[in-house]
């Protein structure tokens, strides 16, 4: 983001009452330091799973009160596998609970913002944009494809951002780049100097990239569907071996590219490839995205890290 657009973000935003659903997940953590980082001239109600359950309808219409103007709905069923295996609370949460979020939104005249996952695609064309139909594989994608659509039909102003694959949250990050840095300190703990990853290829994400482009679409008054992702796409092998060179770990362990049949043991069916054209953001001239190299190592930098950096490469 450059200085011009966060002097219009700050701008913007400045007085406005802002609700976010699922402020303790990967998204949601971002948009909340985004905001951090804007003024304190503004309301954030922050609400994570523990006070906020988006199924309970009359929890989430007591929030009219509130008067939100713009809600950022980033509650979830986030893992895809565990929708394979509950699929009945899968399309509850995401479906019904999406229901009552649009239902705030409607009472409120708030803006809405939805994330959405490129899993409502099968995987035949790729890259995906934002005129190729959904085909989703997946109880998850099926999911979110009907909640995206309640967006788009019942919400004032619905923006609904699709992207493929993204890291985030520290701690909190469930994908791969959170799986394997706690997977490789495993391994360096148990003396183990080499790993084997999957040649899968996405589009890695930064959550924090990722919510600052959000706000700006906002800021813009831009509504319908977009595509969001980092230049580029990356096997998790490619972006493990980053991880490890951010790291500083080049010499205590070397990742192998797993090639004798891929079993990631999932109960999703996910493709191989996933990648998505931001074909309306560059059109728009409002696709402020990083390589995901860049931002991949800037996020490795975080204090987090430190944890799995040898002493020597620490940040004070």
């Amino acid at each position: 983001m450059s200085r011009s657009d966060m002097v219009e973000l700050r701008r913007h935003f400045r007085g406005e009452t802002v609700l976010i659903t699922g402020s303790d997940g990967m998204l949601g953590r971002a948009f909340v330091e985004a905001f951090a980082e804007l003024s304190e001239e503004l309301r954030v109600i922050a609400l994570p799973r523990r006070r906020l359950d988006v199924t309970d309808r009359s929890a989430v219409l007591r929030h009219e009160a509130d008067a939100p103007t713009v809600i950022l709905h980033c509650a979830g069923m986030a893992l895809a596998d565990a929708c394979e295996i509950d699929p009945n609370e899968a399309f509850r949460v995401h479906v019904d609970g999406t229901a009552n979020v649009c239902s705030l939104a409607h009472a409120t005249s708030a803006r809405l913002f939805f994330p959405q996952s490129v899993f409502i695609f099968d995987g035949s064309i790729v890259p995906v944009d934002e005129s190729t139909m959904p085909n989703p594989q997946m109880v998850y994608g099926r999911a979110k494809l009907q909640a995206e659509q309640c967006v788009l039909d019942e919400a004032p102003q619905g923006l609904s951002v699709r992207m493929a694959g993204f890291f985030g949250g520290d701690e909190k990050d469930k994908n791969f780049v959170g799986h394997f840095t706690r997977s490789l300190a495993a391994l360096l703990d148990a003396g183990i100097s080499e790993c084997e990853v999957g040649g899968r290829r996405w589009q890695p994400t930064y959550t924090l990239d990722h919510a600052r482009n959000v706000l700006l679409l906002l800021a813009r008054s831009c509504s319908g569907i977009y595509h969001m992702g980092s230049p580029g796409e990356a096997s998790f092998h490619d972006v493990a071996t980053a991880c490890v060179e951010a790291l500083g770990l080049t010499d205590q362990v070397r990742v192998l590219l797993r090639i004798d049949g891929e079993s990631y043991h999932e109960a999703a069916l996910r493709p191989d490839r996933m990648v998505t054209a931001t074909t309306r953001l560059d059109r728009e001239g409002l696709n402020r995205q990083r390589h995901w190299r860049n931002a991949l190592g800037e996020y490795l930098e975080r204090p987090h890290f430190d944890q799995f950096r040898p002493p020597s490469r620490r940040f004070k």
